[in-house]
């Protein structure tokens, strides 16, 4: 079974102009469920992503949100009972109090999975809705979630506007982030579950709809259910869609997390069509699509990088964000390998096979026939070629008549020179061969050959392949006459290139 994820979620919050409610939350992640299950690689990983967001946007203080790995269904019950315990405590002072639990790794039909143990889903609605907390939130990543929530085969639709009762959000709510009878999914590209990755994007500003810095349920729940069935429509498993169940009551909208109370804000432009990706220390920290307003992103201080991907092709760019600074995205810098694309350009990788000449400087040498097989693989805003050729000449030098035999290989980092269909690549070329030289009278001299230069290749489409040549200019060193010996080198050949 593929890694679920359920996620029954919602922070709920209050008014801005409100005093802030006592918050109090057990999270749970595990890698391992019942015998037979795969191991998951990122339920753990989600739940500490998920905690460190609640930590920084949603006013949960650290020593209120209990994070717990591979635990046993003991220690969850545990957790769950010391933390309504808490609130309590809370509720006896004056407070307002709001309990959110958050599991994120296997579930079957009998409820999620923690190793060989086991809790219901009656049970866990029972103990969420049964806590004395004035606002209560399930949440679970896993598989079957739909059964959390009751929604079968179908995604809710996530208007969340509830009737202005009192004062006070009040009640029980589940989100999940499958139907019933849906597999959740992860992904190692963007290193966690599809639903609990755009929902942190989402309370980090990517699900800020209006602007006004405060990421409400609705629209974090709007963002989210969205971004997961399209990133999950193209999978093998096929999409899965998020739903949801809230038993509530209050007056306005339920906030789930203040931007300013972040490290650091980024601010993305007005760009339709394109799509931006965050990395940072711990990965990749969101995936945003553009739109036609600034999107506000609320990031932890340190540095990132940025790309940017759009139908013009890819540019990427870095920044540092310190505590407290609020920065508008600078100027990204073009990938050439990309917007060459994007004109009818090679693909990232090229298998080629070719015919040319090659030139080595010692006296009566001339041309020498060559054919040679290679592979080009774009690597960042680099083309690493890798070449393996044969070369071979009879010679004529005074009366001294020899054969000349090479075989090397040679490795080549080019760089685009244009952004054109026709592409132009150059780089430096660093190779290694071994040479042999037979006389008349079958006497063998050999040497190893050492070659450095500058490379260059220049392809065009034509149907379904590309032609092109490869060519490069340098000097070679070898042993001559039982002296090292440097002499000037010259090759050019005549390619067909395949692209994949």
């Amino acid at each position: 079974m593929k890694r679920s994820v359920l996620l029954i979620m919602l922070l709920a919050a209050f008014p801005a102009a409100a005093s802030a409610a006592a918050r109090f939350a057990v999270v749970v992640g595990s890698n391992s469920g019942a015998a037979g299950r795969p191991r998951l690689w990122f339920a753990e990983k989600d739940a500490d992503g998920f905690a460190t967001t609640i930590e920084e946007l949603g006013n949960f203080a650290p020593d209120r949100v209990v994070v717990l790995h591979g635990s046993s269904a003991t220690a969850v019950r545990e957790a769950l009972a010391a933390a309504e315990a808490k609130v309590r405590l809370a509720q006896a002072a004056g407070e307002r109090t709001l309990l959110v639990f958050y599991y994120s790794g296997h579930a079957g039909p009998r409820g999620i999975e923690l190793g060989s143990d086991r809790i219901g889903f009656d049970e866990l609605r029972s103990a969420i809705g049964g806590s004395s907390a004035s606002a209560r939130i399930a949440i679970v990543d896993a598989c079957e979630a739909g059964l959390l929530t009751q929604v079968k085969g179908a995604t809710a639709a996530p208007t969340l506007n509830f009737a202005l009762v009192d004062d006070t959000v009040k009640g029980t709510a589940f989100i999940a982030s499958t139907a019933v009878g849906e597999q959740a999914q992860e992904s190692a590209a963007i290193g966690g579950s599809f639903f609990t990755h755009h929902l942190e994007a989402a309370l980090r500003g990517a699900g800020d709809a209006d602007g006004d810095g405060l990421v409400t349920l609705g629209e974090a729940f709007r963002y989210t259910a969205s971004m997961t069935v399209s990133g999950t429509l193209a999978t093998q498993t096929g999409a899965q869609h998020p739903t949801y169940q809230f038993q509530m009551s209050g007056r306005g909208d339920i906030v789930l997390a203040d931007l300013r109370r972040a490290d650091a804000q980024l601010r993305l432009p007005v760009d339709p069509g394109s799509l931006y990706a965050l990395r940072g220390a711990h990965g990749l920290a969101a995936e945003v699509p553009a739109g036609s307003k600034p999107i506000a992103m609320a990031l932890a201080a340190g540095r990132y990088t940025v790309e940017r991907r759009s139908e013009q092709g890819r540019a990427v760019g870095s920044i540092t964000l310190a505590r407290g600074d609020d920065l508008a995205l600078p100027v990204l810098v073009p990938s050439r390998y990309e917007l060459a694309r994007a004109k009818g350009g090679p693909k990232p990788g090229l298998l080629y096979t070719g015919v040319g000449i090659a030139w080595v400087g010692l006296p009566g040498f001339g041309p020498a026939a060559s054919l040679g097989v290679g592979l080009r693989k774009e690597v960042g805003p680099v083309g690493l070629r890798a070449r393996l050729e044969y070369a071979f000449r009879s010679v004529a030098d005074s009366g001294l008549r020899y054969d000349y035999r090479l075989i090397g290989g040679s490795l080549a980092a080019l760089y685009p020179m244009n952004v054109n269909r026709v592409l132009l690549e150059a780089g430096p070329s660093l190779g290694y061969g071994y040479a042999t030289q037979q006389l008349n009278d079958q006497r063998t001299f050999s040497s190893g050959v050492l070659t450095a230069g500058a490379a260059f290749m220049l392809t065009a489409p034509a149907g379904p392949i590309r032609l092109g040549l490869d060519g490069m200019v340098g000097a070679q060193g070898f042993k001559l006459n039982g002296a090292n010996a440097v002499r000037p080198t010259v090759s050019a050949a005549a390619l067909v290139l395949y692209g994949f």
